[in-house]
């Protein structure tokens, strides 16, 4: 009887020592789909794991954490920085995933994932690294000449696998999709904010980053306050602009056929003006990187007509006349008459016209084909054009 007590506690023991066997370190495991990754700051992570244990086991809670030492973890759902930010899932086939919604740089740090059984715990390691990462335009050089070249990279402090880098210029969207921009040769076109991001995530920008583009005065132009006819004794203000990176350092004016500049400033006015300063204006604009000349603008100093007590005349100027009539107002002359009867000749017409052509352009200062002859003096061609206009019909 002794004997089979003995038997029987014999095949409990190894019984039990069968059990513990089959419990041994390779039934218990958790397999985590990466070591480490890379995530964008402000975007959503998901980091993945399967686990095993032996059969007959129940499991009763797992989670993730990071603090906390391996046999006494804090669950990361109880940490505060993390507040509404986590979600679990687990599945039928052993699987769990942590899921990380707007993502902090205070997030970079090494995941576990730990689980309980009804009679065991275990924690996976090494866990997951996780870095996030912002981004940051990195420019080469920062300040680039008209013509030169500058690189642009979208930086981040680890490697972003398997994404498309897009890029902005004041907003707007390039055509680039690299990590890296080249731009060469760089114009004044390219002068503006740059920023990146990944293509998905197009709302996660980079800060903006100025590319500073220096180039020689264009565009140089001429204008006129007031526009319009300029008339003897008043005053305009000619205003020069021109378009350079850094601003024109000096304008100065010159007048066409006048070797000497005029003045110097981005204004030139001139007061109480008269038929001596008509002419042809132009400006040159000047900085570090070079000078450029504007197109010309022309003066056009017109007649002066007084209205006084008792009193009226007309300065004409040059170009116009009243025919000696001063207190006519001046018109501009015209050096080619219409014919007073089109298809019509009359003795000595021809010989009329050809003089009256060659005394206007002597009066408009103008030149002609041929020596000219005296001029007529305004009375004597005022008489001249009288009696043309006055002759022609009698001779219907």
């Amino acid at each position: 009887m002794a004997l089979a007590t003995k038997e029987c506690l014999l095949v409990v023991f190894l019984c039990s020592l069968t059990v513990v066997l089959g419990q041994g370190q390779d039934d218990w495991g958790v397999t985590y789909y990466t070591e480490s990754t890379c995530a964008l700051k402000g975007s959503t992570v998901e980091l993945s794991c399967t686990y095993k244990y032996p059969s007959g086991q129940q499991i009763t809670s797992a989670f993730w954490f990071t603090k906390g030492p391996n046999d006494n973890p804090v669950n990361l759902i109880n940490e505060t920085n993390y507040k509404d930010r986590v979600i679990y899932h687990s599945d039928d086939m052993n699987g769990h995933k942590l899921t990380i919604n707007d993502l902090r740089k205070s997030d970079s740090a090494v995941y576990k994932f730990r689980f309980f059984t009804d009679g065991y715990k275990y924690t996976g390691l090494p866990g997951v690294n996780l870095s996030v990462t912002d981004l940051q335009v990195n420019m080469t050089p920062a300040t680039v000449t008209d013509g030169g070249s500058v690189n642009l990279t979208c930086k981040t402090t680890c490697t972003l696998i398997g994404h498309t880098y897009i890029w902005y210029r004041n907003k707007q969207l390039l055509t680039n999709q690299e990590v890296s921009l080249h731009l060469n040769p760089v114009s004044s076109e390219d002068a503006g904010n740059y920023s990146c991001a990944v293509k998905g995530l197009e709302s996660l920008l980079s800060p903006e980053k100025k590319l500073i583009v220096t180039y020689a005065p264009k565009n140089t132009s001429v204008s006129v306050s007031p526009s319009g006819k300029i008339v003897e004794g008043s005053s305009v203000t000619l205003t020069c602009s021109s378009d350079a990176n850094p601003p024109v350092e000096k304008y100065t004016w010159y007048k066409k056929t006048v070797t000497s500049p005029k003045a110097s400033g981005q204004s030139y006015s001139i007061t109480n003006i008269t038929s001596e300063d008509s002419g042809e204006y132009y400006c040159e604009a000047q900085n570090q990187y070079g000078r450029l000349n504007s197109s010309t603008l022309s003066v056009d100093v017109q007649w002066l007509c007084h209205n006084l007590i008792g009193s009226y005349w007309c300065q004409c100027s040059s170009g116009s006349t009243n025919y000696g009539h001063k207190g006519t107002k001046c018109v501009e002359l015209s050096c080619d008459p219409q014919e007073a009867q089109p298809g019509k000749t009359f003795p000595g017409l021809g010989s009329l016209m050809s003089l009256v052509r060659k005394n206007c352009l002597w009066l408009r200062n103008s030149s002609t084909s041929g020596p000219l002859g005296p001029p007529l003096e305004e009375d004597v061609l005022l008489k001249v054009r009288y009696h043309f206009f006055t002759l022609t019909p009698s001779l219907q």
